[in-house]
């Protein structure tokens, strides 16, 4: 079984998306997966143009401490605004192991057909 942490974000409140919005969704696919639900990271009230934010600087530690074995978002830019941002985060995932999900962009870089729609 898969040990999964989901990763939240909004940049400002009362735009009709909560963080709590994101996990249903999210909750909801890591259980229809079978996923092991290790910990949910939430920066509320933060860019995404930041590259640096409490809950997402916490996911990278746990992630080098290989805490879980795949990141799920609701979509890219819940986690990274930058091309940049997402590609090297998603090139240490890729070196620890670490799959990535986005469900809005239906992007399962677990899967073969996954890794080659994200490369």
């Amino acid at each position: 079984m898969k040990r999964a942490a989901l990763y939240m974000r909004v940049s400002t409140k009362n735009h009709g998306q909560t963080t709590e919005t994101q996990a249903i969704a999210l909750q909801d696919y890591a259980a229809h997966r079978g996923f092991e639900l290790v910990e949910e990271y939430r920066d509320e009230g933060i860019s995404g143009s930041k590259d640096s934010r409490p809950a997402l600087d916490r996911l990278m530690k746990d992630a080098r401490a290989r805490k879980f074995d795949v990141v799920v978002v609701a979509r890219f830019d819940r986690f990274a605004r930058s091309v940049s941002h997402l590609l090297r985060a998603l090139e240490e995932f890729s070196h620890l192991g670490i799959d990535f999900v986005s469900l809005s962009e239906s992007i399962d870089t677990s899967t073969p057909m996954g890794k080659m729609i994200f490369t």
